[in-house]
């Protein structure tokens, strides 16, 4: 009977005592893995949609301009706008070498609201992975779709089958008949989900004539970036901020509550780890005649140092396998539960398999089930076999 077979056994004989030692651990493994991938998904899908934008600048109207370019990143619509004019004023700052001007808004169609975005034709010069099938809106009411929209909308709606097809949509409680001139090739982004207009139909229909929500800055030394911020904010109500610190904004807070959640994951593993000691010293005190009967059968101490630390880790280990399985079902299955609580998300889908966090939510439930195990392996290795057969 080798080792694997007698920690088989040991397992057996103590099955609700097993069971609630792993699963303490597997819980806190499943956390842990959830908690890795999660942020690791967010932050990629994140940092994805700033590049997307395509601009190293955003210009918006004083207030807060993270909140700002926060809701245009997910498509809302921002209260506060700006004069067209800014645009022009921000062109003839030095080092910038583009200002697009943007209207983000929204309409209903097939009882869903669908964001749309007004922009000028030039825009599309920042945005070189776009592929286009058929042309960019230019004239009055035509509009852009983007992958997911145009696919929905050849499906449900009965009105939209292929470029050149009408759809009636209503914007601020009005029936608004929109041109379907072109459809945008999946981007992976936000845009799959977008609806694309000219700056004038979009302050058309969302009231917002002579307005724009946005100014997209791109700039020709990024070393300047200071220097051109410096500029734009003199411009009369507008403050500007670079989507490297909207992402380093973003990451502060991610890594501020993953602090917060991974201090209690430890506590969590720590206390699963309490539960194999109790699991193995509970193990050792109604085992002692057996330790000493093969004690004075020829098993070294060695070997019954060996046997319970082994049962301690295979403990731990069959927990750090059962989270993971279970942590990588609730990460994949992460974007329902994130988008209910998180008003700022990507797209794309968080939840992703992260070798990172499969690492830690093996390592770490073993390592503290090493340290668990230790002081009861030690223990049984110790006992007297005398004193250990005659135990009662």
């Amino acid at each position: 009977m080798n080792i694997l077979t007698i920690i088989r056994d040991g397992l057996r004989r103590r099955k609700i005592r097993s069971i609630l030692a792993i699963a303490g651990i597997a819980i806190a493994a499943a956390a842990l893995y959830s908690l890795v991938a999660l942020k690791e998904g967010y932050e990629s899908g994140m940092r994805s949609e700033i590049e997307n934008m395509g601009a190293q600048i955003i210009a918006v109207a004083k207030g807060c301009p993270y909140e700002a370019v926060a809701v245009i990143m997910i498509g809302g619509q921002v209260p506060a706008t700006l004069p067209q004019s800014v645009t022009d004023d921000i062109r003839k700052i030095p080092n910038v070498i583009s200002a697009s001007p943007n209207v983000y808004g929204a309409y209903q169609y097939l009882n869903l609201s669908h964001p749309v975005i007004g922009m000028e034709k030039n825009e599309l010069d920042a945005k070189p992975w776009w592929k286009i099938q058929g042309r960019f809106p230019e004239g009055e009411n035509e509009v852009l779709l983007g992958s997911v929209e145009a696919a929905v909308f050849s499906e449900k709606s009965g009105e939209y089958r292929k470029i050149g097809d009408v759809i009636t949509v209503i914007v601020s409680g009005k029936k608004v008949a929109l041109t379907v001139v072109g459809i945008l090739g999946a981007t992976g982004s936000k845009d799959d989900y977008s609806t694309f207009t000219n700056l004038a139909t979009a302050q058309k229909i969302l009231n917002l004539k002579g307005r724009v929500v946005s100014v997209s800055v791109r700039v020709r030394d990024i070393g300047k970036i200071p220097d051109t911020i410096a500029g734009i904010e003199k411009i009369p109500d507008v403050q500007a901020v670079t989507v490297a610190q909207v992402m380093g904004t973003i990451q502060n807070l991610v890594k501020a509550a993953q602090t917060m959640l991974f201090t209690v994951m430890i506590i969590a593993l720590i206390i699963g780890g309490i539960g194999t000691m109790n699991t193995m010293m509970m193990s050792i005190f109604e085992r002692t005649r057996e330790i000493g009967l093969m004690k004075a059968t020829g098993a070294s101490t060695g070997q019954i140092f060996k046997l319970f630390f082994t049962e301690g880790l295979a403990i731990s280990f069959i927990g750090g396998v059962l989270g993971l399985a279970a942590g990588a079902a609730a990460s994949l299955g992460g974007d329902v539960i994130l988008r209910s609580i998180v008003s700022v998300m990507p797209t794309t889908s968080v939840g992703k398999i992260s070798p990172l966090a499969v690492g830690l939510a093996l390592m770490f439930p073993v390592g503290i089930g090493a340290l668990s195990a230790l002081y009861p392996a030690v223990r049984a290795a110790r006992l007297n076999p005398i004193e250990a057969l005659h135990n009662e």
